[in-house]
C-alpha cells in the first residue's frame, strides 16, 4: 500500500471539491461529490501517485505479457472507443488525468491524458475481448520487414472468467432480506491497485458506493450499492461474475465500463421494457460483448433478487421473490442460457468439475442449503461461504485451489487440467478480495469488505517467486497481499 492514514490529510488537501480519503485495512476509502469533472479531478489528485504507477506498470505489462508496445495498445483503444464514450464518462476520464497531472506537477512528475486513464479502465475488456493479435502481428511484421509474407491465423482470445458470487433472500437468509457476496478472481499482475472503496454523490443521478480500482470510473470488480429513493429501504445492490468461454465482440459498440457506470448512476427501474432508463436498457444499448457477465441484483425495496445474463446478441433475465421456494442465484462463470452457451461461448467449463466453473456450480448451492438449514444466511455466514476451500472434485477440504469458492491457483499443481490453454500450475492468480452486503449495510451504503483474499490468507511476491521462478517475468507487476480482516466501509 502506497500511503498510510497519516498521509490522508495531505492527499485530501489537494482536493478542490470536497473530496475525502481515509485508509483502513488495505483499502483506500474515497468520498467524492459533484459533477463528472469535480468527481474526476478530486479522484485524480488524491490518488495521483497510485494512478501514475498503475499506468507506468501497464506500459511495461503490455510488452511483457502481450508482446506489444504501449503506444500500439493506446492507439488501438482510441481507435475503437474514442467516438463511443459518453460525454459524462469522457469528462470524468479527462478530469482524473487533470487531477493526476496537477498533483504530479508539484514533484516534476509525468503527465497523462484521458486516454491513459481510459487504457487502464478498459485493459481487461480490451485485452480479453477486443484486442486482435492478427492485427498486431501484421502491424509489427510490416514495420519490421515490409517484404515479409506470413500465414496469419485467426485472432485468438483468452477466455477470461472471474469471480464467485451469490445472492440469496427469503427462506435462505436469517432476516428474509437479501444477502449478497462476491469475490474477484484475477491474475495478480493486474490486481495491484484494486483496493479502493468509493462513495460517489453526483449532481445528476443516484448516490452509490462501489468497490473499484485506482483511476477507475467504474467498479471492474463490480460490487455496487445504490440509493434509489428517500426511504431507508430504497437500496439496490449489484454484482456480477463473468461468463466463461465467451468469444463474441462488436467493435462498433460502447465499451462496458461506460455502460455499467451510467446504468448504476442513472437507472430508474431494473427491467421495465418500456423504460429506456432501466438498468437493463442502459446496459444493453450499444452492447459490445467486451465484458460479458451474469449480473446479480439485490433489490431491498421488495427483497427480491435478479439474475441478468448478458451476452452480445442474447440475454436472459430471471427474477425471484422472497417467498419463492428456491430464492437464490449463484455466479460461477458458466452460462445458463442455452443460446449464450452454445452460440456465443466455447468450452465454458460449466459441466466440468475439474475446472473452477463446474466445481463452484456444484459447491455454492451446497453451501447455501447448508446455511439455510443452520438458520439462514447473514453476513457472518456469507463471509464463510465466499471463503470456502472444499474441493468437490477430490471430495476434500483444502487450503484452497483453482476449484474452490475462494480460489488459489497459486497453490494448485493443476494435475487435473482438462484444457491446456487454461491457467498453468501455480499461476499467481485467484481470489483477491471478498465483498458482501445485507439489508442493514445497504441502508447506510456500506460494504463488508476484505482486502487480499476472501479467506484472509496472506500472499507475498518475493516468497512466491522464490518457490516458482517460472513466473519471474511478472515480478515488476506483483504486489504483496497481506492478511486483512473483514471491515465495514465506508465507516
Amino acid at each position: 500500500m502506497a500511503f498510510e492514514q497519516k498521509d490522508t490529510q495531505t492527499r485530501a488537501a489537494r482536493a478542490k471539491f470536497g473530496g475525502e480519503v481515509s485508509v483502513k485495512n488495505g483499502w483506500y476509502v474515497l468520498n467524492l461529490k459533484g459533477g463528472s469533472k469535480e468527481i474526476g479531478y478530486d479522484h485524480g489528485v488524491i490518488l495521483a501517485e497510485e494512478i501514475r504507477d498503475y499506468i507506468e506498470e501497464t506500459k511495461r505489462y503490455v510488452l511483457v505479457c502481450m508482446g506489444i508496445d504501449y503506444e500500439y495498445a493506446k492507439n488501438d483503444i482510441i481507435s475503437l472507443i474514442q467516438d463511443k464514450i459518453s460525454d459524462e464518462i469522457s469528462d470524468e476520464l479527462e478530469a482524473i488525468a487533470a487531477g493526476v497531472n496537477m498533483a504530479l506537477a508539484l514533484n516534476s512528475g509525468k503527465s497523462y491524458d484521458k486516454w491513459d486513464i481510459a487504457v487502464i479502465n478498459w485493459m481487461e475488456g480490451w485485452s480479453g475481448y477486443a484486442y486482435d493479435p492478427q492485427k498486431a502481428y501484421k502491424h509489427y511484421s510490416q514495420s519490421e520487414n515490409a517484404n515479409l509474407t506470413t500465414h496469419i491465423t485467426a485472432p485468438i482470445r483468452e477466455r477470461r472468467d472471474h469471480c464467485s458470487a451469490f445472492a440469496a433472500t427469503g427462506s435462505y437468509t436469517k432476516d428474509g432480506k437479501p444477502v449478497m457476496f462476491h469475490n474477484s478472481f484475477n491474475v495478480f499482475e493486474t490486481s495491484g491497485y484494486a483496493n479502493v472503496i468509493m462513495k460517489i454523490t453526483p449532481k445528476d443521478g443516484h448516490t452509490f458506493t462501489m468497490q473499484t480500482q485506482c483511476g477507475f470510473v467504474h467498479s471492474m470488480a463490480d460490487f455496487y450499492v445504490v440509493s434509489v429513493g428517500d426511504k431507508p429501504t430504497d437500496r439496490v445492490a449489484i454484482t456480477e461474475t463473468t461468463i466463461g468461454g465467451f468469444n463474441k465482440y462488436n467493435p462498433d459498440s460502447i465499451p462496458e465500463f461506460d455502460r455499467i457506470r451510467r446504468a448504476v448512476q442513472h437507472f430508474t427501474s431494473i427491467n421495465y421494457a418500456g423504460d429506456e432508463s432501466s438498468f437493463v436498457s442502459i446496459l444493453r444499448k450499444g452492447e459490445s460483448g467486451d465484458y460479458a457477465n451474469t449480473w446479480l441484483i439485490a433489490d431491498y425495496r421488495d427483497n427480491s433478487i435478479w439474475e441478468i445474463e448478458e451476452g452480445l446478441e442474447f440475454f436472459n433475465i430471471d427474477h425471484k421473490l422472497a417467498d419463492d421456494r428456491e430464492s437464490y442465484f449463484i455466479g460461477a462463470n458458466y452460462p445458463k442460457d442455452p443460446r449464450i452457451k452454445n452460440l456465443e461461448c466455447s468450452n465454458d467449463g460449466g459441466d466440468d468439475i475439474r475446472r473452477h466453473q463446474g466445481a463452484r456450480r456444484v459447491r455454492l448451492p451446497q453451501l447455501l442449503e447448508e446455511y439455510k438449514a443452520k438458520g439462514g444466511i447473514d453476513l457472518s455466514a456469507g463471509e464463510k461461504i465466499i471463503a470456502d476451500h472444499y474441493d468437490v472434485y477430490n471430495e476434500e477440504e483444502t487450503n484452497g485451489n483453482s476449484r474452490t469458492v475462494c480460489s488459489h491457483y497459486n497453490l494448485d499443481k493443476r494435475e487435473y487440467m482438462s484444457d491446456p490453454s487454461r491457467p498453468k500450475p501455480y499461476q499467481p492468480r485467484g481470489a483477491i478480495d471478498g465483498m458482501g452486503i445485507d439489508a442493514e449495510l445497504a441502508v447506510k451504503l456500506q460494504l463488508d469488505a476484505r482486502f487480499g483474499s476472501s479467506c484472509g490468507t496472506a500472499w507475498y511476491a518475493a516468497e512466491f517467486l522464490k518457490a516458482h521462478p517460472q513466473f519471474s517475468h511478472l515480478e515488476p507487476f506483483l504486489h504483496d497481499r497481506p492478511a486483512q480482516p473483514w471491515t465495514v466501509l465506508p465507516e
